[in-house]
């Protein structure tokens, strides 16, 4: 059992209706990819939205006016790169939702894909940890499972596209900023999540397709992330053994 995908739709948001959900993007240029899979990705969301940026050192003038003409609630433009972490927790600390979705830049959506997403956070209240679509194709190997009644696959993590509801960053805090500027944050998060009870899991039949993977490449932007994650993994093992002992919650860090 899954979804039926429908055609998108454009709602309005309502207060009496619909939760507020922020849809959070990171660039470092790459400006056809956003323009083509943010911009796909918004227009077949299916649900009403906010969208907050943070552009993290771009040098493209293009990206720049992409995201200008999207009129953000929130977009800071830096100078640098703040880091993947940081960068997420400065959005959501200036624009407060019910719930958030990271995408990434280079990931196509399926129709209707925000709206599954919030329908599967509220009917697991209380239960759910990070949510995701399905993978590059891999939910199937994960546990076929039913919170509250429906129907997941369950996963220790969630990669690539993810969704998580202000409630759970009430239980186990912010993201983790330790791991450099492009590491296991999204991990961390996940065991964290995992460590306080709850459920980790993937959209059963809501496909994405990753089409900007960048793993073996000899590109500077994937030098940075093989370097930032080999640094961090003793941290994140350290950090690991803690989380299973229930200090789980992190606070949030003060600004910079």
């Amino acid at each position: 059992m899954g979804y039926s995908i429908e055609i998108p739709t454009r709602i309005k948001f309502s207060p009496e209706v619909h939760k507020k959900v922020t849809i959070l993007l990171l660039c470092i240029d790459r400006y056809d990819l956003t323009k083509k899979y943010i911009g796909d990705a918004m227009n077949k969301a299916g649900y009403p939205f906010e969208l907050c940026i943070s552009d993290n050192g771009s040098t493209d003038p293009k990206i720049f006016e992409w995201c200008d003409k999207q009129n953000p609630k929130v977009y800071f433009k830096n100078g640098y790169n703040y880091g993947t972490a940081q960068s997420l927790n400065r959005m959501i600390e200036a624009n407060p939702s019910d719930y958030y979705a990271f995408l990434g830049n280079d990931i196509e959506l399926p129709n209707n894909w925000l709206k599954y997403m919030v329908e599967a956070a509220e009917n697991t209240k209380g239960l759910h940890g990070v949510i995701g679509v399905d993978w590059r194709g891999l939910s199937h190997q994960y546990e076929k499972i039913e919170l509250n009644g429906h129907p997941v696959d369950g996963s220790t993590n969630v990669f690539g596209d993810m969704f998580i509801s202000q409630e759970l960053r009430d239980k186990i805090g912010v993201f983790c900023e330790d791991y450099g500027v492009y590491s296991l944050w999204d991990s961390d998060y996940s065991l964290r999540a995992t460590a306080a009870g709850r459920q980790n899991f993937y959209l059963r039949g809501v496909k994405s397709t990753h089409f900007g993977d960048d793993v073996g490449s000899n590109t500077e932007y994937r030098k940075m992330k093989d370097e930032s994650m080999s640094k961090a993994r003793p941290f994140f093992d350290a950090n690991y053994a803690r989380y299973k002992q229930g200090d789980y919650f992190i606070k949030p860090y003060p600004k910079k």
